[in-house]
Parts: structure tokens; C-alpha cells; sequence
């Protein structure tokens, strides 16, 4: 496989994800960062501070800060200060925007399910395996 087809299914991901949420992106005036940061914690309720939001998805901070302000001032998420540390401010969803975010949640589940249309449970096992193979090549020459 050429090195280069990696970049192009990278490409192809990213294009296709961004233009599945364009029309929602429209409708709420929300980026697809802010988009992208409640999916996150929607899905991860455990990592629900800035820092981790920018240590897994890989954002810039400062991006990830200017979204969080957006996404207070729109009534979507709040934020409270950690019990065990004051410094740790934890995110959470409002529930008046759930059915909102709900929708978000499907066009999410949606873009999945049909890039991994036709693929039997087999091959998704396949892909799973492979991909947890390649992270793990590339964890080991990360530490």
C-alpha cells in the first residue's frame, strides 16, 4: 500500500464527517468543534475537563477554550470546580439541550454506519483488530 493512501482515507474522513454536520452546524450556529466537544462529552462522561478534551481528541487549547465559552454563553454545557482540587473545573451537559444534542448523537452514529456499510461482523472483528495492532505499534514508539 502506498504510504500516501493513509493521508487520503484520513482526508476522506474528515470531509465526509465535516459535511454530514454542515446543515446541523447551520441550524444550532455551532462550529464543528463545539459539535465535536459535546459529542465528547456526551460519549466520554468521565473525561469531562478541558484538558482531557484536548489530550484525546487532540485539539489546541486555545481553540478548546473559546468553544467551552461559546458553548456556556449558548446554554449548552456549565462547569463546576473538582471536590478534590480547585484548579480542576469539570464540564457538564445541560439536560434542556439534550434533545439537541440527541440529534447531534445520530448524524454521529449515522456517518458510522455508513462508512461501515456492507462490512459482516467478521470483518468489523478484522478492521477492530488490525486498527488495535496498529495503535499499539505506535504506542510503543510514543513512550
Amino acid at each position: 500500500m502506498e504510504n500516501h493512501s493513509f493521508l487520503i482515507y484520513g482526508k476522506h474522513f474528515r470531509q465526509f464527517y465535516h459535511q454530514e454536520f454542515q446543515t446541523l452546524c447551520a441550524e444550532y450556529a455551532l462550529s464543528q468543534l463545539e459539535i465535536d466537544i459535546l459529542l465528547f462529552l456526551k460519549n466520554n462522561p468521565s473525561f469531562n475537563t478541558a484538558r482531557d478534551i484536548c489530550l484525546m481528541r487532540g485539539f489546541a487549547k486555545s481553540n478548546v477554550s473559546k468553544a467551552l465559552e461559546t458553548l456556556k454563553a449558548k446554554g449548552y454545557i456549565f462547569s463546576q470546580e473538582d471536590t478534590e482540587s480547585r484548579k480542576v473545573h469539570r464540564l457538564f451537559l445541560k439536560q434542556e439541550k439534550e434533545v439537541t444534542i440527541q440529534k447531534f448523537l445520530e448524524c454521529q452514529k449515522n456517518c458510522f454506519s455508513v462508512m461501515l456499510e456492507g462490512f459482516s461482523e467478521k470483518e468489523l472483528e478484522t478492521f477492530r483488530s488490525f486498527m488495535q495492532r496498529v495503535d499499539e505499534n505506535m504506542v510503543c514508539r510514543l513512550k
